[in-house]
């Protein structure tokens, strides 16, 4: 694919014509990163990578990637642009999570083992912080109290049924 002459001008109208996503996939193309790399930089799939830099290609009238990137960085626009924010999950509050030994060193391990919350939002804990352990535990309990449940209403159908007859 060979395109005519490609965009001349400020790097503001680079940044008008793209997006920052854009801008920093052509980033990472200038430090000579192929697309699996940058894809797995940005947390998104190569095919997203080739399709960002396809739309770069024809937005700047450039024929590869490497030129695309060269452009932005002689005008300067990788020096204007902050960084790409994937969509990936955060803490709500950033701070440093206290350990459980020393929020309350009076209690047995044997207590802090079976200690693990609820599965569910609370005012106390409002967001998941729940570990490996407590999510492998909670759905184990869970069913075992839905067995539990359904025997409980199976015997008493049972029951029901020998007085009946």
């Amino acid at each position: 694919m060979l395109y005519s002459n490609g965009v001349q001008g400020d790097p503001d109208n680079y940044m008008s014509l793209l997006s920052a996503a854009q801008i920093e996939t052509l980033r990472h193309v200038y430090e000579h990163k192929n697309s699996k790399q940058i894809a797995r930089l940005m947390n998104v799939s190569p095919h997203t990578v080739d399709e960002r830099v396809r739309r770069v290609l024809k937005k700047l009238n450039v024929s590869n990637r490497i030129e695309a990137a060269r452009i932005l960085a002689i005008n300067g626009v990788f020096e204007h642009v902050t960084p790409y924010q994937p969509l990936t999950y955060q803490l709500i509050d950033l701070g440093d999570l206290t350990p459980a030994d020393d929020v309350e060193p009076g209690r047995s391990s044997f207590r802090r083992l079976f200690d693990i919350g609820s599965p569910f939002p609370t005012a106390s804990q409002p967001a998941n912080r729940h570990g490996l352990m407590e999510r492998i535990i909670w759905p184990i309990l869970i069913a075992f109290a839905t067995i539990l449940a359904f025997s409980a209403l199976y015997s008493i159908l049972v029951g029901l049924g020998r007085v009946m007859t």
